[in-house]
């Protein structure tokens, strides 16, 4: 009875076990197998090759950070490459000139007294208009004759870089060195320090080349933020005898930027269709859903809106699956307004978010988005791929393996001086994806095997439990027969 018993329980285990192979992941034999590959056209050759990579390489991906990305030559020989980042955002600063206006300071005042400006002020509102008594021409001092100088720095618009120094221009004498000290105002009432300095000018020595230029000294440093100058700066000379005759002035105002030194791709996306749901929630119908096509890092947003006036406050959400809830990453105002025939737009919002899906959910209080003519233009860092031109072209990328170990190099490995060799990098671009036949006949079967493998699961378990019921019977029905 024993034995029949164990007989059967060995036979159990192995209709388990044989349940159970059927769900086990795929062999290694078959790790290799891309589903995808598209052509690359070598368009500038080099020893080097820059691969850009558009969106669809992400799309066809398998595994994160593009891990299942492979590159072949035509005989399917490995091609050694690297994924190249895109690099950062470099600072630039440009500097800004323009014309300062210039008039001349009466005599120094006594002490106890204001100087009498040599202008007359009108406000108007916010805005401040200077005039020159008895006219608006300038007349240079002579040298010697100068007691110092008023200038007007000009009126500055919200957005402007702030004025950081005053270069002056003058007439003679050859060679002098005058120190002066200056105060600031916003409107010729009040004034404050604004510090002190010196203008020079050395000329070459007589027995210099007669190519050499004069040693000048022409900058007034202007105080920095917070204490930024205001319109006018009041320069008093030290001793008038040595001052230069000035002939006029200009104001040097340097702008900060970034220039992308790798500019982002840019992908312009129409909303998808709306997916029927048994009980949609009010943003599920105010929303519009776009899928980029992959998980891509994204870092620029902008909703490009129907004709017409339109202003649109929106929440900007994200997903990485289409499984996953959505989150939160934004909230913005996008515009389109007409004005005398022409339109003008939103600045594109900048964000920092790797995503796959994005939505669109317009305030409650203002009116829904035309799913037909708004479109979502997002920008994304992509990477590139940078290859040794070896092997035999024509060259394929295969991309589409959940299991294949990376392939890529680091990109200090294969290009040993980065930054000298980026120059001379060839250019190649991506054709179109197909499928490789046995790979994704390959892939549908797991598909479907992935599909089955809950039921066969089920199975293995009903099995279980139906013999041990059946152990249980057999051993009660021996316990009544004794």
């Amino acid at each position: 009875m024993w034995r029949v018993e164990l007989r059967f329980v060995r036979n159990a285990a192995g209709l388990v076990f044989a349940l159970a192979s059927l769900t086990a992941a795929p062999a290694r034999a078959d790790e290799a197998a891309f589903r995808y590959s598209a052509p690359i056209t070598v368009a500038k050759p080099a020893a080097f090759v820059q691969l850009p990579l558009p969106a669809s390489a992400y799309g066809r991906a398998q595994q994160s950070d593009l891990r299942d990305l492979r590159l072949v030559d035509s005989r399917g020989e490995r091609v050694p490459f690297a994924l190249l980042a895109p690099r950062a955002a470099e600072p630039q600063t440009t500097e800004q000139q323009r014309d300062a206006v210039l008039f001349a300071l009466p005599t120094k005042p006594v002490a106890g007294s204001n100087w009498t400006p040599p202008v007359e002020v009108t406000v108007q509102g916010d805005r401040i208009t200077v005039k020159r008594r008895g006219g608006n021409t300038v007349t240079p001092a002579e040298p010697g004759s100068s007691v110092g100088w008023l200038f007007d720095l000009g009126e500055r618009k919200p957005g402007d870089p702030v004025p950081e120094s005053l270069r002056l221009a003058w007439s003679g004498p050859a060679e002098f060195n005058a120190a002066f000290s200056f105060d600031v105002s916003d409107d010729l009432r009040t004034w404050r320090p604004g510090g002190s300095g010196q203008v020079m000018a050395l000329a070459p020595a007589p027995s210099a080349s007669t190519s050499a230029a004069s040693l000048t000294q022409a900058l007034v440093t202007l105080p920095a933020a917070p204490d930024s100058p205001g319109r006018f700066v009041r320069l008093v000379w030290a001793d008038g005898a040595s001052a230069p005759a000035l002939t006029g002035a200009k104001v040097i105002a340097p702008q900060h930027s970034r220039i992308a030194l790798d500019a982002p791709a840019e992908l312009t996306l129409s909303p998808e269709p709306a997916t029927p749901t048994p009980a949609p929630t009010d943003e599920g119908r105010r929303a519009l859903s776009f899928d980029l096509g992959g998980v891509l890092p994204v870092v620029q947003l902008d909703l490009r809106l129907a004709p017409g006036t339109r202003v649109a406050p929106v929440r900007v959400q994200a997903r990485l699956r289409s499984s996953e809830p959505w989150r939160d990453v934004a909230g913005a105002v996008f515009y389109r307004l007409e004005r005398d025939g022409a339109s003008s737009v939103s600045p594109p919002l900048a964000l920092q978010v790797t995503a796959r899906y994005l939505r669109v959910i317009p305030d409650e209080r203002a009116a829904m988005l035309d799913p037909v003519a708004t479109k979502l233009v997002v920008r994304a860092a992509l990477a590139s791929i940078v290859f040794a031109a070896q092997g035999q072209p024509p060259f394929a990328l295969l991309a589409g393996s959940a299991n294949v170990p990376p392939s890529a190099l680091p990109v200090g490995t294969l290009v040993p001086s980065l930054d000298d060799e980026r120059a001379r990098f060839g250019q190649a671009s991506l054709g179109e994806w197909g499928e490789v036949k046995g790979a994704a006949d390959q892939a549908r079967a797991q598909e479907r095997q992935a599909a089955m493998r809950p039921w066969l699961l089920w199975a293995v378990l009903l099995a279980g439990v139906a013999g041990l019921g059946f152990m249980v019977w057999r051993l009660a029905r021996g316990g009544a027969r004794s």
